[in-house]
């Protein structure tokens, strides 16, 4: 499945730089590299939605590093979670148990995600909003970041044409939703201020263990549920270099302040789906 994404030409490889872990490069690694970039995105730049098993492959096949690479380096822009066919599926079946019928997500970048989600699910209503702060690399990347390959010029998140102009909390206020959404949210203190809005009922968070998306030091004392099943499973995202072994992304529900299960400090439960 390619969605279109017009703000997103370009042609999808690397930068046309061999990769800051590699005083050599070799045809194979190039190689491996393009068709991880060609599984990601469409010749003409479009975000691609793999199988499975095409991006486990994909990432099988290159060397150590070069999944970031390629999603930290590619001319569309950077990518970090990494919706594939059956996890979109499984997470739409997700929403779909919960009676969800309204989705915003928050902090989206380019939109994809929710793109796939409302042409898996057509009877969801999904508005997609990004306030557009890293539409410029500079906005995005800490000295580490940039530390790691020097001057190379790295792209910023361009939103898609569908997305919606407006920072989290707004979006928050301006569209109530079912369930607020978030993705590899950016770093600072973002969830804990989502759960904390007086329209936030249900937050779903896609990230990793850790402090690696964004979550601030709060989000341990709210309400929560910790997801299991298919929708952590099968999600994929650019720290998943062994895919085919081991992959990090956790998906979490915060119950927001307009929850009725919202509570501060609470014990924390693991619902399989």
């Amino acid at each position: 499945m390619i969605v279109p994404n017009p703000v997103c030409a370009g042609a999808p490889g690397g930068q046309g730089v061999t990769p800051w872990r590699f005083r050599r490069d070799t045809r194979r690694r190039a190689r491996a590299r393009d068709h991880l970039a060609h599984t990601l995105w469409s010749s003409d730049g479009a975000r691609r939605l793999p199988t499975d098993a095409e991006l486990v492959a994909a990432i099988g096949d290159c060397a150590p590093g070069d999944l970031w690479w390629v999603c930290e380096a590619s001319s569309p822009g950077p990518v970090y979670f990494l919706p594939t066919v059956e996890w979109v599926q499984a997470f739409a079946s997700h929403l779909e148990a919960l009676g969800v019928e309204t989705v915003l997500e928050v902090a989206c970048g380019d939109g994809f995600l929710a793109c796939c989600l409302a042409s898996a699910s057509p009877r969801l209503r999904v508005v997609a909003t990004d306030s557009g702060a890293w539409g410029r690399a500079g906005g995005r990347m800490n000295a580490d970041d940039r530390s790691r390959a020097p001057g190379v010029a790295f792209a910023g998140i361009r939103p898609g044409s569908e997305v919606l102009r407006l920072g989290a909390l707004a979006a928050v206020a301006a569209h109530p939703s079912d369930v607020v959404l978030v993705s590899w949210a950016p770093p600072g203190r973002l969830v804990d201020r989502l759960i904390m809005a007086p329209d936030t009922k249900l937050l779903i968070e896609i990230g990793a263990d850790g402090a690696i998306c964004g979550n601030g030091t709060a989000t341990w004392r709210f309400n929560k549920d910790f997801v299991e099943g298919p929708v952590e499973d099968l999600a994929l995202c650019r720290l998943d270099a062994d895919a085919a072994n081991e992959r990090h992304t956790r998906v979490t529900h915060y119950y927001g302040r307009g929850h009725e299960d919202f509570e501060i400090t609470p014990r924390s439960r693991r619902l399989a789906f």
